[in-house]
Formats: C-alpha cells, structure tokens, sequence
C-alpha cells in the first residue's frame, strides 16, 4: 500500500484506470480500510486536489483484482488471447447509413442511404456475403437530377454483389451475380432513356469499370460501411489491458481521392457501474501518417510509397470510431466514426452514422 496525494481532474475512475483496478468502487473500499474514521470517502465520491488517498500497489492489485473478478464486478472485457474472435455470420443484417459534412463546424450536407448485407454461406475459412446499397438521400429529400436517376439506374442493375470474407474479417472478392455481357448490354439499354452525350459518356465508363476486377474490388473496398464493417479495427491484437498495439490502415474519408493511411488503436471501455445489460464499447483513434498532400491524394495515378518520408507537406487529419457491441454475442449494434481535416483556413470533418436495424 502506498499513499497518494490527488492532482486537479483526478477521479476514483481516472486513478482505477491508471493503476488496472477492475472497479473504481474496491478503491473506496481499499482506502476507506487503512485510513482514519474521519479520512473515510462516501458517496458521492469528489477527490479534491491534495487529498491523500491509500491504494494498492504491486501484488496487492492483482489480489484486488480477483477479488473484483470472483465477486463478478469487473467493468472491464479482456479478449481471450488478446483477440476478439467477432462473429462473422451476424455481421448480417438491414444498416441505415446517415453522414454529415461540415465545415468550420457549420453542417454543408447530410446523407443517407441503406446497406444490406445478407449472410449466404461458408466455404472452408472464408464467408459469403449478398451487399446491396439502396435508397439514397441528401439533405432529407430523393433527388431527382437526370444524373442522380442514371447513377440509381446504373446501381441497380450492378447491385446486388457477392463478396467474400475471410475468417478475420477482411475482404478478399466481389463478383457480380450476372455475367459480365448481361450487365454490360443492361448498361447498354439506358441510353435509350437518358439520352444526352453526358448519360453516354457516364454509361460507357460504367462498362468499362465492370471490365477490371481489381477496380470492382476496390470500389467496393473503399465504400465506407464496408471499411468499417471488414476493416482492420477487427484484427487488433490487444496488449493485456484495455488498448491495443498500434496497427495501420488505410481509410476512403475524402470522396474521389486514394484512401489515407492511418496510425491507430483501440481502447476498450469499462461499463457503467451497476449497469448489467450495457453494451461493449471499443474506441478507434488515429492521426494520419501519410506522407502524401492532398493533390497526390486526389491523383489516382500517384501511388503510396512506402519508403517516402513524411513531411511538410503531408496530409495532416484525424480519425475517430466508437464501435458499440452486444456484450453477451459480439454482434454490431453501431459505429459513429469522425475524421477531421484542416486545408488551409477551412476545418472540414465528415461524420459516419451505421446502425444496424
């Protein structure tokens, strides 16, 4: 036991956290034990700057810690071997997606739009799943521009696709459930309603992309509910306690532009006190570590070197997710993920809303 004198912003929560206590209550208990009568701390509990406060050190800890564990008041989740083994199969489901762009903290827009992953099967280590994206909106309202109606049209005879899934969650094949000539001679068949150069033009690149499976696959990749669904938040290796090692990956925020690449980890909070149906809550943060600025983003033609060093120029953001579980099976309940950028004067940041149905 060791006595500690409080600093400003020090709670019982804060100091259980720092020390690897279970529960921030065992440490009322611990100090009220060893102090004097009049010392005792009650609730509420409210640490001033300077209160001296008896808590355990060393073994004592871990002897605390199971006494936590064995009473089952542990806030805390600690993965098995320092994974979290997701169901994969219940990643199925109805998810409505809503993002909000801003700008120098004014929202500029708001979308929203449907995903729908249907389960099909497994085979060996890998799964199968149906992804269809349906009913789009901005501001609140269909839009009806001749563009906007081309691109449902287009989206409706490329969508649904097949795509494939390891056992860790990472997505490895899209395929198209029609063959490649029937979907191009579908393609073919709107110009007959939309029949302007620029509806030509669109139409014509749209073949041409259903031609490069590698283009396929990353267009799909780069969709951010699939980002946030097969991402690399879910092949973190946890370090004992509640973050992970830091892992990297690269993020599609900016619209038309090559993914950024992240430096992240995840932190898994403690539940509330006295609260036995709250889900699990795991947080994902990250600066960009990019050494790309943003013309070379916007560049589809720049590729990432991974030898390049970072520097003046580079690309300079953030990222954020909250990623919120059932606590008894592991299946997504939400994700709200942030990303903030700075170009020049202007602050923009998108914010990421998918909560399953």
């Amino acid at each position: 036991m060791i006595t500690y004198m409080t600093l400003p912003g020090d709670t019982l929560e804060k100091i259980a956290a720092d020390l690897k206590v279970e529960n921030p209550a065992y440490l009322k208990e611990f100090h009220n034990t060893y102090c004097a009568l009049h010392n005792r701390l009650a609730e509420p509990v409210h640490l001033k700057p300077g209160t001296l406060l008896h808590i355990p050190f060393g073994n004592e800890i871990s002897i605390l810690n199971q006494k936590i564990s064995d009473n089952g008041d542990s806030l805390y989740y600690h993965p098995p071997q320092g994974k979290i083994t997701y169901p994969i199969p219940l990643l199925g489901g109805m998810y409505t997606v809503r993002q909000l762009k801003y700008q120098d903290g004014r929202q500029q827009a708001s979308y929203q739009y449907q995903t729908e992953l249907k389960y099909l099967r497994a085979e060996k280590d890998d799964h199968f799943f149906s992804l269809q994206i349906f009913g789009s909106r901005k501001n609140g309202e269909e839009s009806d521009s001749k563009i906007s109606s081309l691109a449902k049209a287009c989206a409706a005879i490329l969508f649904p696709v097949e795509i494939r899934v390891s056992s860790a969650a990472q997505l490895k094949d899209v395929k198209f459930y029609h063959p490649e000539s029937t979907i191009k001679n579908e393609l073919e068949a709107l110009k007959r309603y939309f029949t302007d150069d620029i509806s030509a033009s669109y139409i014509d690149q749209m073949k041409k992309k259903t031609e490069d499976k590698g283009h396929i696959l990353t267009s799909i990749r780069h969709m951010l509910p699939v980002q946030f669904l097969f991402g690399a938040f879910y092949r973190a290796k946890y370090d004992g306690w509640t973050d992970s090692g830091v892992y990297h990956e690269f993020i599609p925020w900016l619209t038309h532009a090559s993914p950024i690449r992240f430096e992240l980890y995840n932190r898994i909070l403690p539940k509330e006190q006295n609260e036995t149906d709250e889900p699990l809550k795991i947080i994902q943060s990250g600066k960009s570590c990019d050494y790309r600025n943003l013309n070379q983003l916007y560049d589809k033609s720049y590729p990432y070197q991974e030898q390049a060093s970072f520097n003046s120029r580079s690309v300079s953001c953030s990222h954020e997710a909250e990623y919120i579980f059932d606590r008894t099976d592991l299946v997504i309940r939400k994700i709200t993920g942030s990303f903030e950028i700075r170009i020049g004067d202007v602050t923009e940041k998108d914010v990421l809303m998918m909560e399953k149905e």
